[in-house]
């Protein structure tokens, strides 16, 4: 029986935080087989990915200076988002799920749902901005001003807001995790099996983010901050207004 079989055959599985995950994964494996197959989209979406990483990078140029924030700045920016892609760590959590789920707390597999849906939500909104710069003519030569076109032609708002939504999901998911007791010590001496069994990458993910967010404290202020500033951000390109990417 398929993976995508067992969901089906289970109308509850699409309530639970595997039936997510196993969505998720089915979501974002189409989008890399359409990347593999079209060499030249892959080539531009990491042109773009690069654009938008540098952009990040100053808009939050403070949190990835700050002592406390920094940490989590670079794990959101780069792990979650960056100009390369997460296909080792989708393809391990495909390969060894029933093996996953032996290793992973609930909290953990959630923080790899989130963190997929997030790479595939992402991963479409950038194919509609690679054709839109296409159009325009400006995929190899981004300016502000192009992107910010692009942008307001590429339009869905609300899956633009939902983006944001999800990595603030994720980010408190990860707070929770770091607060749990004893989990710190749990996930050192599940490390040493895990890699054994083959889930290497997806559980180093996993620990990076627990080990930056418990090293931040409390991520409230810290994800607000990021919300709002992307929040600002969307609703400024929306404006037409590219002044803010700078």
């Amino acid at each position: 029986m398929t993976q995508e079989t067992h969901i089906a055959d289970d109308p509850q599985a699409d309530e639970s935080t595997l039936g997510r995950l196993y969505r998720q994964l089915n979501r974002v494996a189409s989008l890399r087989e359409q990347m593999r197959t079209h060499p030249e989209d892959q080539q531009d979406r990491d042109s773009l990915r690069q654009w938008q990483a540098d952009r990040l990078g100053r808009t939050h140029g403070d949190l990835l200076k700050s002592k406390r924030y920094g940490p989590a700045a670079a794990f959101f920016l780069t792990d979650l988002y960056g100009p390369g892609d997460c296909a080792r760590r989708d393809a391990d959590v495909m390969r060894v799920m029933p093996t996953a789920e032996r290793f992973l707390p609930e909290s953990g597999l959630k923080v790899l749902a989130q963190a997929i849906e997030l790479d595939a939500l992402s991963e479409e909104l950038d194919y509609l901005m690679v054709l839109a710069l296409r159009r325009s003519g400006a995929i190899h030569q981004l300016t502000a001003e192009a992107y910010a076109l692009a942008y307001r032609e590429v339009g869905e708002p609300e899956r633009r807001a939902h983006q944001i939504t999800l990595v603030t999901e994720l980010g408190l998911t990860l707070d929770r995790l770091a607060r749990k007791p004893f989990l710190g010590t749990t996930l050192k001496l599940m490390s040493g099996p895990a890699h054994l069994a083959g889930l290497g990458e997806l559980f180093s993910f996993v620990d990076r983010g627990y080990r930056v967010c418990h090293q931040m404290g409390k991520a409230n202020e810290f994800l607000d901050t990021i919300a709002s500033r992307e929040s600002a951000i969307m609703a400024a390109l929306f404006d037409g207004d590219a002044s803010v990417l700078d």
